[in-house]
């Protein structure tokens, strides 16, 4: 056939002009005869794997037909046939008009939605590049093909165009094996091209080398040339199983997949695609990910340590994302102390606190710490609050948080810790308690000194006898107080803590106190001390000690119960005005309820008896004899 070339560039000619142009150039390249070249099929099976579609072709566009110099993932009868009528194709669009054609659904393009290839070879979203020879002639298009809906992004048409210009070099050199390897070998990716070896059962025990790029030998560390023809069981003896079998799966079944492997041999990670190709022969691409693996599992073993401090303190612990709330990171302790146990945490951190403040009052949720700090009002924050338990009860507890910032100052989280302050709390409020009672006391001393000065003076025969009444009265005062005030280490027994608490209020020797010798701690012997003294006080006011004639006995014992030893004390008055339950409750009365603090088993019990008040005090010895001072 003679050769004609047109009088005008290639892109000013007419449409026909440029049509008759293109088909005789596509004729005289010989590349309608070498259709299914190797490296046509490596590129289109690279473009499947670096867009991640199932379908990529390499196209010839004739007069009336198109022709698949490579077709990876085309289905049947289309990929054995070669080739489809013009009204089957996108890629005629792409050579018409010589330009790239973007189509993400092709049913909703008014341009493609007749298009017979939609049903016929299952094209919905199309992306293609135009084919051109060296002079200029698109003769065809590198394309992309999805049978869902896709949005082509910029970078999907840019890396598109670059595999384009691979198979254009691939077109120019058609001849020449080496240049086409040059081509090949400007991929970074390393890739195989593969067959499986069969023993005589049919089985994939082995698979060789038929193709390898530079990259290949540059991310193994194998040296170059070395490996072509030979089995990977030859090349790396003691491969892992998984390195056969994986692929051998993939060409039994028709079905490519990802992996992430290590080859224990050379002491690297890899990453890539395994495509079968059909006939036991198979392609992979991957990239070598030591570096990344090795992160990740420092950053993993980093996490491992953090989690393992975090569970280690012996405070609630919890990290939250900014501004969402979103809880992050949060130690056993903080379920504990929220009484969750081993229940699931919220997710959205904000719901763990709901509490009341030390007024009683409910705190709104941006009042707390927590949501302070992540909706950025500031940057720590810090709140008591007495939260009510899942179980049943309540628990105090102090609320702490910081601010985590970015580089440039933003909020992007919230560190909090989350306190146990149940016995600091009860702790301030009996020492709260023990200070209204020290006023108290003291205004009643003053009372009582003022009154045992009067009778003790009233009543002596001469001023040596005063004297020395006085001061042996004020100073059984002076030793009640001092067990008041400091709680002394060597509070010593029942009976000398009662005595030193009554004597001030009982000149007359009315109160008989009755007991075994028991030691206790200073912390019960203080509270018995402010008991006896109440109930002293009572009596003088109001009860036995009111009237001439009237007794108090005070009576204890050791017993037993549930196998753990108890004092039982009983103060038991008679003789006095008909008792009658208070009308309401006064201090005293309050303290006298609290019982013994240095238990946290005992039991308090007062009678009102018409013939006179009965009260009984239970308590465990052993928290009796604790050594704890108030």
């Amino acid at each position: 056939m003679n050769e004609t070339r047109p009088d005008t560039p290639f892109e000013a000619a007419s449409p026909q002009r440029r049509s008759d142009a293109r088909v005789h150039a596509l004729m005289r390249s010989g590349l309608l005869e070498r259709t299914g070249e190797r490296q046509f099929t490596l590129i289109a099976e690279h473009v499947r794997v670096m867009l991640g579609v199932p379908v990529a072709l390499v196209t010839l566009v004739g007069s009336d037909r198109q022709f698949f110099a490579a077709s990876p993932g085309l289905g049947e009868p289309w990929a054995g046939r070669g080739e489809t009528p013009l009204d089957l194709s996108f890629c005629r669009h792409v050579v018409e008009e010589g330009a790239p054609a973007v189509v993400p659904d092709a049913r909703l393009d008014p341009d493609f939605c007749h298009n017979g290839a939609i049903e016929a070879l299952g094209v919905v979203a199309y992306l293609g590049v135009p084919l051109r020879l060296p002079g200029g002639e698109v003769v065809g298009a590198l394309a992309a093909i999805d049978s869902q809906p896709r949005a082509w992004s910029d970078g999907d048409l840019e890396r598109l165009s670059s595999a384009a210009g691979l198979v254009m070099g691939a077109m120019t050199e058609r001849l020449s094996d080496a240049r086409w390897r040059t081509i090949f070998e400007q991929l970074e990716e390393a890739f195989i091209l593969g067959r499986v070896v069969r023993d005589a059962e049919g089985r994939v025990v082995d698979w060789v080398y038929e193709e390898v790029n530079r990259a290949w030998y540059t991310l193994t560390g194998i040296p170059e040339g070395t490996v072509i023809g030979r089995s990977i069981r030859q090349v790396l003896p003691q491969i892992e199983a998984e390195w056969i079998d994986d692929f051998a799966v993939a060409v039994e079944t028709g079905q490519s997949h990802r992996f992430t492997r290590r080859v224990g041999t050379l002491g690297r990670w890899y990453e890539g695609i395994v495509r079968p190709l059909g006939d036991d022969r198979f392609t992979v691409i991957f990239l070598e990910v030591s570096d990344r693996i090795e992160q990740e599992e420092a950053l993993r073993n980093n996490e491992a340590r953090v989690r393992t401090l975090v569970e280690s303190i012996p405070i609630g612990v919890l990290l939250a994302e900014a501004p969402s709330g979103r809880l992050l990171v949060a130690n056993r302790r903080l379920a504990d102390l929220l009484g969750l146990g081993g229940g699931p945490l919220p997710t959205e951190a904000g719901g763990l606190f709901l509490g009341v403040d030390e007024d009683g009052r409910p705190l709104a949720t941006d009042e707390h710490p927590l949501a302070r700090i992540v909706s950025g009002k500031a940057d720590a924050a810090s709140q008591e609050m007495r939260i009510t338990l899942p179980e049943n009860g309540s628990r105090w507890i102090e609320v702490k948080g910081s601010a985590v910032k970015d580089a440039r100052g933003r909020t992007v989280a919230a560190v909090v810790t989350v306190s146990d302050i149940e016995d600091r709390k009860r702790d301030d409020a009996q020492r709260t308690l023990l200070n209204h009672e020290l006023a108290h006391r003291l205004k009643n001393t003053l009372a009582v000194v003022q009154s045992i000065a009067t009778q003790t003076l009233r009543g002596a025969p001469d001023l040596a006898t005063a004297r020395a009444s006085l001061s042996q009265r004020i100073r059984t005062l002076s030793q009640a107080h001092d067990i008041l005030l400091a709680g002394r280490r060597d509070a010593g027994s029942v009976e000398a803590i009662l005595r030193a608490a009554v004597s001030p209020h009982d000149p007359d020797e009315r109160i008989v106190l009755r007991g075994p010798a028991v030691m206790i701690g200073p912390k019960a012997a203080l509270a018995l001390a402010l008991v006896g003294h109440e109930l002293a006080t009572n009596a003088v006011k109001y009860g036995a000690l009111s009237v001439p004639g009237g007794i108090v006995s005070v009576t204890w014992a050791l017993g037993e119960t549930e196998g753990q030893p108890i004092l039982d004390l009983l103060w038991s008055e008679a003789g006095g005005p008909p008792v009658a339950p208070p009308q309401h409750k006064g201090f005293g009365t309050r303290l006298i309820e609290m019982g013994l603090p240095g238990s946290t088993s005992g039991s308090v019990a007062i009678d009102y008896a018409p013939a006179g008040l009965r009260c009984r005090l239970e308590a465990q010895l052993t928290e009796l004899q604790s050594p704890d001072e108030v």
